[in-house]
């Protein structure tokens, strides 16, 4: 080989090596500018380590949902939620925590609060979380948003209710928008959180991981403790697609009351009474009567009562109701399950036909079984007292 052509070999050899420095270099910026990424998101350069104090944060047009843990102590501690649209602040809301001791978890939900036709022109909102020690700011996140909630891709939540039983929760596939060509939904992955709100206190919540949707998901949650009659309460569920990563929030509102069901196959009505079941249907226990009504086509209506026992969800209750002596006819017999207050919260409706009417029994009076049975208890006694007479008789002589 000529001298020329080593002389441009080492040339491409240096080129080579001056390109590959570059590129290392600068992949080495792109790594070291991730961090500032996520302080231009409102976190600190450090909060992938471990004293991050904001754990969990998400927020839409209607709520703000964080969790914070604190790693070591604080004496003046304050949550700030801010919502604003621009340059123009909608809303701010402090809460203050006092001191605060290490390792403390505390969750806080606001509700927004906006009317439901309001901002939606605006192109964006931005919510923040300012946690502060005293006028210090200890940390800090904000999100911005849209005012209709992302799309879960693959999942779609059909229903999301809430009563004083239970939470219940439908996640179907999403299908193809091709109509050229018949495709099956790809299987979902989600997380649920969720969380039962009297105002903005967390009184109950349920986390499940790794949820799989691969036709239709159906989950109801049970409140595992009693409700306070006539108090407002509020279901709050977030669902967490896995793929793509989009977080979305359901409500649903609802009255504690008193809620008890008659189970109509459960149901026996004949000439001598009837037997009704009843079950209770929410968490606010349910404390009444049954009543029972018999109408004939002529005559006075007859209405018997027999106290239940206080049912919650889930639990049954028989209760025998005895009208011996109602006379032959053809009657309309209503059940109703009244509570304490007079409030009907459920009623069943049949016929009955007493053919003979059913003698009332008197406890005090005598029957003739009675009668015979204490006559052959004397007869037997006297026998036995002139046996032993007899025999005396005999021994003497």
């Amino acid at each position: 080989m000529s001298l020329p052509e080593k002389k441009n070999c080492l040339k491409q050899r240096e080129f080579t090596f001056r390109l590959f420095s570059l590129i290392l270099f600068l992949i080495f910026l792109c790594v070291q500018a991730s961090p500032v990424s996520g302080a231009m998101n409102g976190t600190t350069a450090g909060e992938e380590s471990e004293n991050r104090i904001i754990i969990d944060f998400f927020s839409d047009h209607d709520l703000i949902d964080a969790t914070v843990r604190f790693e070591q102590p604080f004496e003046n501690v304050s949550l700030v939620f801010t919502l604003s649209s621009g340059k123009e602040i909608l809303k701010s809301e402090a809460f203050n925590l006092g001191s605060v001791h290490e390792g403390q978890e505390i969750t806080k939900v606001l509700f927004w609060g906006l009317e439901e036709d309001f901002g939606k022109d605006r192109d964006s909102y931005t919510a923040q979380l300012f946690i502060k020690d005293g006028s210090q700011t200890i940390e800090s996140r904000k999100l911005s948003f849209s005012y209709k909630n992302p799309y879960l891709s693959n999942l779609k939540v059909v229903d999301f209710s809430a009563d004083s039983e239970k939470a219940s929760v439908l996640i179907t596939l999403t299908s193809s928008a091709n109509l050229r060509l018949v495709q099956v939904p790809e299987p979902g992955m989600a997380d649920l959180d969720l969380k039962l709100l009297s105002g903005t206190d967390i009184i109950y919540s349920e986390n499940m991981e790794n949820v799989p949707v691969t036709d239709a998901y159906y989950k109801s949650m049970y409140w595992p403790f009693l409700l306070e009659k006539d108090r407002n309460y509020t279901a709050l569920l977030k669902v967490r697609s896995h793929a793509p990563d989009i977080t979305t929030a359901y409500i649903s509102e609802f009255r504690a009351e008193e809620k008890v069901e008659i189970l109509d196959a459960d149901i026996d009505v004949d000439e001598y009474g009837a037997s009704v079941t009843v079950v209770g249907k929410s968490q606010v226990p349910f404390n009444g009567v049954i009543r029972v009504v018999l109408t004939p086509e002529e005559g006075d209506v007859q209405v018997f009562e027999e106290t239940a026992d206080i049912l919650t969800a889930g639990k049954e209750d028989t209760v025998g109701i005895i009208w011996q002596g109602v006379p032959r006819g053809d009657y309309n017999v209503k059940i109703y399950a009244v509570n304490l207050e007079g409030e009907v919260l459920d009623s069943h409706e049949t016929v009955l036909r007493v053919f003979e009417p059913v003698a009332e029994t008197n406890p005090s009076e005598e029957s003739p079984a009675f009668g015979i049975q204490a006559a052959l208890g004397v007869f037997l006694c006297f026998a036995v007292f002139l046996g032993r007479k007899k025999r005396g008789k005999k021994e003497v002589r």
